[in-house]
C-alpha cells in the first residue's frame, strides 16, 4: 500500500511542476504531454526504494532523466526556447523542494502525509507564479499590435490585436485571462447567431436567450464576464467563449477566454492583455 501512495504522490507533484513550468514560460502543452512527463518522473522515483539502483541518482543520470522529461513534456521551436524551458523547469524544482523542506523544518513534522506534500508543492507553485507575473507586468511594451491566431473547436481564424495594459479582464470563476475580440473577426469559427448579435447592452436574460440558440458543444464553452466601464458604477456583462488556445508569435497560449464585442475600430479586431505574452 505504501508503494501506491508513493507513486501517486510523485505523479501528482511532477504534474504540478510541469504545469507550473508551462504557466511561467507561457508555452502551451497538452494534458497528454504533461501526464507522460509526470509518469516518467514517477517511474524514476521508484528507484529510490532500491539501494542497488543508486547509480541512477548520480548527477549525470539526474540530468539525463530531467532532459528526457522536458523533451517529452514540452513543445518548443528551437534550441534557445528549449533551454529557457529547461532553466525554468530546474528553478521550479529547486523552489518547490526548498519551500517544502522549509515548511517541514518550520512545522517540526517528521513524517508527512501525501496530502501535505502536495499542498506544499501547490502553494510553492502558486507563490512562484504570482512573483513571476508581478515582475513581468513592470516591463514596457516594445510593440503595440500583434497578429493573433485563434483556435476554437478545431477551427482557426486570425486577427490583429491591440496590446492594451488596461485590459485586465479575467473570468471570475477560472481566473483565466480574457481577450476581447470583435464578433466579425470570428466569422470563420462561430455560428451566424453569435456573429450578428448586438453585444452592446447584453444582460443575464439576453445571454440566456442567446445560449439557448446554440448547440451543446458551443454553449458548454460560454462564460459570462462581469465588468464596469471606466468612470461608471453600472455593471455590465461580456459574453465569453473558452478557446482551445491562441497563438501569438508562434507561441501557443492556453486557458484563454474570448470576450465577444461589437467595438468599432478599423485598426484592430481584438484587445490583448500584454501580460499574456512570453516576451514583450
Amino acid at each position: 500500500m505504501y508503494m501506491e501512495y508513493y507513486v501517486i504522490e510523485n505523479l501528482l507533484i511532477n504534474y504540478i511542476i510541469i504545469s507550473c513550468t508551462s504557466i511561467l514560460t507561457k508555452k502551451y502543452n497538452s494534458n497528454k504531454k504533461k501526464c507522460i512527463g509526470a509518469s516518467l518522473g514517477a517511474i524514476y522515483s521508484i528507484a529510490y526504494i532500491y539501494p542497488q539502483l543508486d547509480i541512477l541518482f548520480t548527477i549525470p543520470f539526474k540530468i539525463l532523466i530531467m532532459t528526457i522529461i522536458t523533451l517529452l513534456a514540452f513543445t518548443y521551436k528551437n534550441k534557445k526556447e528549449y533551454m529557457s524551458i529547461v532553466l525554468v523547469f530546474y528553478l521550479v524544482n529547486i523552489f518547490i523542494s526548498g519551500t517544502t523542506f522549509f515548511i517541514i523544518y518550520f512545522t517540526g513534522i517528521d513524517h508527512m502525509k501525501i496530502s501535505f506534500i502536495i499542498i506544499c508543492a501547490y502553494v510553492s507553485c502558486e507563490l512562484l507564479k504570482y512573483i513571476y507575473n508581478d515582475i513581468k507586468t513592470i516591463k514596457q511594451l516594445k510593440e503595440f499590435t500583434k497578429t493573433v491566431n485563434i483556435n476554437f473547436l478545431d477551427k482557426r481564424c486570425s486577427c490583429k490585436a491591440l496590446l492594451d495594459s488596461g485590459n485586465l479582464l479575467k473570468d471570475p470563476m477560472s481566473n483565466n485571462d480574457v481577450v476581447i475580440v470583435k464578433s466579425s473577426a470570428l466569422k470563420d469559427v462561430l455560428p451566424e447567431a453569435l456573429i450578428n448579435y448586438d453585444y452592446e447592452n447584453i444582460d443575464m436574460m439576453k445571454a440566456e436567450e442567446l445560449i439557448n440558440l446554440l448547440d451543446d458543444e458551443i454553449s458548454s464553452r460560454i462564460r459570462l464576464i462581469p465588468y464596469k466601464h471606466a468612470g461608471s458604477s453600472k455593471g455590465s456583462i461580456i459574453l465569453g467563449l473558452k478557446a482551445d488556445y491562441i497563438e501569438v508569435d508562434e507561441n501557443k497560449i492556453g486557458n484563454i477566454i474570448l470576450g465577444i464585442s461589437n467595438f468599432n475600430d478599423c485598426e484592430y479586431n481584438a484587445i490583448l492583455n500584454p501580460c499574456l505574452l512570453s516576451e514583450v
